[in-house]
């Protein structure tokens, strides 16, 4: 799959610095303001720019695809699962009723924000499309994770995506008494697996300073898999730092809704044309949320649980 990237990046490069001034005014668009115009690039090459990276969180996440319009209203279970008010699931006995009961949702309209990379490439980097195909899929990879991952851990849910840690989801499970600043301790995984709903759906997303922390010093770590208590562990600066709340997460992400469009890809010659580069432009139009609204009270549990738990400070 990257290699087919690369070699679609290799064709745009050649088919921008080919394209005759006719072609090219015919082919520029408005996705890019005004005069600056925008030459379209195949869809597929900036649908593979997305593809998974390491550290990317976008692809544990239960992903619905918008085709149309900006915005969609999607339901969020404002019950427990477990309750007579959520949505009912029973045993019909013969000649039994089903118990008739109304779901308790919560409308909740996700409206898509918008995330722009814009990079730009020089005119000696553009001829040569072999190095352009090297250089620019990691570029454009490496800036949406960093974004897309910060959204869906911090995000406020103003201009960008409700985050994790700001959500009333979140349970956070405490620190031991006199535990070290900074530190993590076994105790805080059996506790922070405690709280989880599906523990084994789960993955830890963690702090990268965390992760050395945790082949140190936590018996469950197992380096050659990357695993913490046998759940895959992934890594991103996008968590606090260590000791701050948050820089551990259990997460079963499929309980984070993510909902998106087909990025749109971009190349234009006028926006730096006195600087002798030309300017790409993915443009990604995202919004999230986990979809549960609090945690929750299973039935033979005496402690509320959710599909998302945070390791609190430990100052």
């Amino acid at each position: 799959m990257q290699l087919n990237m690369s070699n679609r990046i290799a064709s745009i490069a050649r088919d921008v610095m080919h394209a005759s001034p006719m072609a090219l005014a015919t082919n520029f668009g408005s996705t890019l303001s005004g005069a600056d115009g925008g030459y379209a690039v195949p869809v597929q090459a900036a649908e593979e720019i997305l593809m998974p990276t390491v550290g990317a969180l976008l692809p544990y996440c239960r992903q619905i695809p918008l085709t149309s319009g900006s915005s969609i209203g999607m339901p969020l279970d404002a019950a427990t699962p477990f309750s007579d008010a959520g949505i009912v699931c029973a045993w019909e006995d013969e000649g039994a009723v089903l118990p008739q009961q109304k779901p308790k949702l919560d409308m909740t309209s996700f409206s898509l924000k918008k995330l722009i990379a814009l990079v730009p490439v020089t005119d000696q980097l553009l001829e040569d499309s072999d190095a352009l195909a090297a250089y620019l899929p990691l570029a454009m990879q490496t800036a949406v994770t960093r974004k897309v991952n910060d959204a869906i851990i911090n995000g406020t849910g103003a201009g960008t995506a409700l985050g994790i840690l700001k959500s009333g989801a979140v349970i956070t499970v405490a620190k031991e008494g006199g535990q070290a600043a900074d530190s993590i301790v076994d105790a805080n995984i059996a506790n922070m697996l405690d709280r989880a709903i599906d523990p084994m759906s789960s993955i830890w997303v963690m702090n990268p300073r965390c992760y050395g922390h945790a082949s140190s010093f936590l018996a469950g770590f197992d380096g050659p898999t990357r695993t913490l208590a046998g759940l895959p562990i992934v890594t991103t600066d996008s968590c606090p730092e260590l000791g701050e709340f948050g820089d551990l997460i259990l997460a079963d992400m499929a309980w984070y809704l993510a909902v998106l469009k087909t990025p749109q890809l971009n190349s234009s010659m006028h926006l730096w044309f006195d600087q002798d580069m030309t300017a790409f432009r993915l443009t990604f139009r995202m919004d999230g949320s986990p979809a549960i609204v609090a945690p929750v009270t299973p039935p033979n549990s005496p402690v509320t649980r959710s599909h998302f738990v945070a390791l609190a400070q430990r100052a």
